[in-house]
C-alpha cells in the first residue's frame, strides 16, 4: 500500500416472489393494509430523499407521502446524508443540500466520473477512477484514502466503518489507515447497498441481505427484489425502489409492502 496525504479542494489529479402492482399516477398511493403488518414493529423514523428525473423529493418514510423540494438534479446519481445535511454529486461538483428547503451550495468541483459516494464518520467518500477519497463537508478539501481500490463497486457506512465492495468482495474499512478485514461469501451480483449503526444491507440477485458489519455473517430477508438499484434505511427499516414503486421492509421479519408507485426513473435514494 501506498500511504498518501495529499489535499486539495479542486483540480485534483483524476487517478485514475415476484410482486406486481400498478404504477402511476401518484406517489401518495398507500397500500394501507398490507403496510400495518409491516409496520407492527418500531415505527420507522426520520425522512427519506430521492432524485427522480429533476426533481429532488423528500418522502415520508411512515406514510409514503412527498414533497417536491428543488429542481434542476437531471443525471445526479449520487446522494449521502451527513450531519443533517444532504451531499449530492452532479457532474463535476459536489453540493450541500437544505433537506428543508432543497436550496443548495457547491463546495467543491472537479468530481466527474465518481461512481461511488457514502458518509459517516464526519466524512464523506468518494470514488473515483481508481482512487477512494475521504472529503470534509464543511469546505470539500479531500485527501486519499490509503490502499488500493480499483475494481471497487460499492460503500456504504455501517458499524463504525466504511463497507467496501470490491471485486465482488465485502471489506470493513478503516478509511483513515487503509487498514482492512476480508468478511466472508461472494457479493458477485450485488445491485444496491446501505447500512446503519449496527447493520449493513445489501440486494444480491433477487434477495436482500441483513450482514454484520464486524464479521460479515448474513440472514436472507427473502426475495423478490430483483434489479434494485436504490436502496435506504431509516428507522429500524429497509427501503428501496423496485420497479417504480417504494417498497419498505421489516428486517425482523423479511415481510414488506408497497408505499406507492410512481418512482420511475429514480436515480439517486438515501435516507436522513
Amino acid at each position: 500500500m501506498t500511504f498518501c496525504a495529499l489535499r486539495g479542494t479542486g483540480g485534483k489529479p483524476f487517478i485514475p416472489e415476484q410482486r406486481r402492482f400498478e404504477m402511476r399516477p401518484c406517489k401518495m398511493l398507500l397500500f394501507a393494509a398490507a403496510l400495518l403488518a409491516v409496520l407492527a414493529a418500531p415505527c420507522s423514523a426520520g425522512a427519506l430523499y430521492a432524485i427522480q428525473g429533476d426533481v429532488l423529493y423528500k418522502v415520508d418514510s411512515s406514510t409514503g407521502e412527498w414533497q417536491s423540494l428543488s429542481d434542476t438534479w437531471s443525471g445526479t446519481e449520487l446522494m449521502a446524508p451527513l450531519g443533517g445535511r444532504l451531499y449530492a454529486i452532479q457532474g463535476d461538483n459536489l453540493y450541500r443540500v437544505d433537506p428543508a428547503s432543497g436550496s443548495w451550495e457547491t463546495i467543491s468541483s472537479s468530481w466527474t466520473g465518481t461512481t461511488a459516494l457514502a458518509a459517516g464518520g464526519g466524512s464523506l467518500y468518494a470514488y473515483q477512477g481508481t482512487t477512494l477519497y475521504e472529503i470534509d463537508p464543511v469546505d470539500g478539501s479531500w485527501e486519499i484514502v490509503p490502499g488500493s481500490y480499483d475494481g471497487l463497486q460499492f460503500l456504504a457506512w455501517a458499524g463504525n466503518a466504511l463497507m467496501v465492495i470490491q471485486n465482488d468482495a465485502l471489506y470493513r474499512t478503516d478509511p483513515s489507515t487503509g487498514d482492512f478485514t476480508a468478511l466472508p461469501s461472494s457479493y458477485a451480483g450485488t445491485t444496491a447497498a446501505t447500512g446503519t449503526q449496527s447493520d449493513f444491507y445489501v440486494v444480491q440477485g433477487d434477495v436482500m441481505y441483513r450482514v454484520d458489519p464486524w464479521n460479515g455473517d448474513y440472514t436472507s430477508l427473502g426475495g423478490g427484489y430483483s434489479g434494485t438499484s436504490e436502496i435506504a434505511s431509516t428507522g429500524g427499516y429497509v427501503f428501496c425502489v423496485w420497479e417504480g414503486s417504494l417498497w419498505i421492509t421489516n428486517p425482523a421479519d423479511g415481510s414488506y409492502s408497497s408505499m406507492g408507485s410512481g418512482w420511475d426513473g429514480t436515480t439517486a435514494f438515501c435516507a436522513l
